[in-house]
């Protein structure tokens, strides 16, 4: 393909993902679907967070304050809502900025691929999955952390790679920075600081980078500590956040119960924890509840493992059918909407028609495009894992941090899940199309132990 048209459809493609953007936009400002069931908490921490510097996610002139609510999120997306309320008073701008910076993590993801697969031809397909992946522009449109999370995440990757590049340590530590501000924003990257320095470590055989290391270790260490002890004072139990417990045992433990027994089993079992839970305080909740599901996956392991991998399969292959449901009627409403499955096996096919004839023509025929497309997508991944397409080691950062947010999301995953790592997956599966193969693992350690020996023999001659 000559590159005038590779620009050309680029171009027109860029067009469409911005008049997509600004259509789920207007479409959600018009019917005032702005928040989702989660949104109250982070607008009520930004509000508590300048009127009594507290991390509260609630409404803090309540009578009865709930404990929970003082360390379930963290304070990196309300005071980004609170810079933009300094600018321009109003719920309009966070959103629109958020539509901007939907646009703009797309062609973070572009710049990365072009850095570490600059030889593959097909980068318009990039652009082209992102058009059927309506989950990133839906979560532009309503109060949630997820756009903010991708961007610093996304930011984190690349300026990992052109310090891997360049060996320039200020990109060392902006990518450290940015690591810590996705933390800070969303819980569920707390562990991604090891992973990715285990990865500098072992990939940059470069002079000073361990002493770097520790530096920035303690760095994460301290920032952490601060939230641990803040959350003791506050709530009597040292953790970061109180969100993945909630996560768990709303959705995981249901369904790992639900699993090896039934789900009125579970239903039940669930039922008679919160009874015990009733009387006790915060702390001996979480430490009831922590026990519990310990017990729970230490009994059945093999159901757990089961379940954790039909998890990842989900988290690779959900559309977004929720999050197109939640834009179109609103999340008050999208509650009371049962899955096509569900559907399915109570009142078979005709219930699965009855059910999409609520939708129009234009939603079923988009609807259509999304799974196609996702089916595709998830093909070409698995393709990507087996071709040298990009450099080993640039597939495991990438691959790991897919594995890593899939794991972590559990049967309960979905398409929101996925949207921080989407990018990544689109990458590696338009990378499969680069002709060229790249060294592996192997060689690549056996160049640098050649270089290091040459290195010896020059300083003893």
């Amino acid at each position: 393909m000559r590159l005038a048209d590779l620009i050309k459809k680029e171009s027109v493609l860029w067009v469409l993902l911005i008049s997509t953007q600004l259509f789920f936009f207007a479409y959600a400002q018009l019917h005032q679907h702005t928040k989702t069931a989660d949104s109250d908490e982070y607008i009520y921490q930004a509000k508590n967070l300048v009127d009594h510097f507290s991390t509260y996610s609630g409404d803090y002139n309540a009578s009865n304050l709930d404990i929970s609510l003082y360390d379930r999120r963290t304070p990196g997306y309300p005071v980004f809502l609170i810079l933009t309320k300094i600018i321009f008073n109003s719920d309009f701008l966070p959103l629109f900025l958020q539509c901007v910076l939907s646009l703009l993590n797309i062609f973070i993801g572009y710049k990365i691929l072009k850095l570490i697969s600059p030889d593959t031809k097909k980068t318009y397909l990039y652009l082209f999955f992102f058009l059927f992946f309506p989950s990133q522009f839906i979560y532009a449109t309503v109060f949630m952390t997820e756009i903010l999370f991708q961007a610093t995440l996304l930011l984190c990757i690349y300026y990992l790679l052109h310090f891997e590049k360049s060996g320039k340590y200020n990109y060392f530590y902006i990518y450290h920075v940015l690591l810590a501000i996705a933390y800070i924003i969303k819980p569920v990257a707390l562990f991604l600081w090891l992973g990715y320095s285990l990865y500098s470590i072992i990939a940059h055989n470069k002079r000073g980078i361990a002493r770097r290391q520790i530096a920035a270790a303690l760095f994460h260490v301290l920032l952490l500590g601060s939230f641990f002890l803040k959350n003791y004072h506050q709530t009597g139990i040292a953790e970061y956040s109180g969100i993945g417990r909630k996560l768990l045992i709303n959705y995981n433990m249901p369904a790992l119960l639900t699993f090896y027994e039934n789900e009125t089993y579970a239903k039940n079992k669930i039922d008679s924890l919160q009874y015990i839970l009733t009387n006790e305080s915060y702390a001996s909740q979480c430490a009831t509840t922590d026990l519990f599901i310990r017990q729970e996956i230490t009994a059945h392991p093999l159901h757990f493992i089961l379940l954790q991998g039909y998890g990842s399969i989900k988290f690779l292959l959900e559309t977004g059918r929720w999050d197109l449901e939640l834009w179109r009627i609103g999340y008050e409403n999208v509650e009371n909407i049962p899955s096509l499955k569900r559907t399915y096996s109570l009142n078979g096919i005709s219930g699965v028609l009855h059910e999409l004839n609520r939708w129009s023509i234009f939603f079923l025929i988009y609807y259509g495009l999304v799974i196609l497309a996702t089916i595709a997508l998830f093909l070409l991944f698995v393709v990507s894992l087996f071709k040298k397409s990009i450099t080993r080691w640039h597939k495991l950062l990438l691959v790991s941090t897919i594995i890593y947010f899939a794991l972590l999301s559990g049967p309960s995953a979905s398409a929101r899940f996925r949207l921080p790592v989407f990018p990544i997956l689109v990458i590696l599966a338009v990378s499969s199309f680069n002709k060229n193969e790249y060294p592996s693992l192997t060689s690549i350690s056996q160049g640098r132990s050649t270089n290091f020996r040459q290195k010896i023999n020059k300083f003893k001659n």
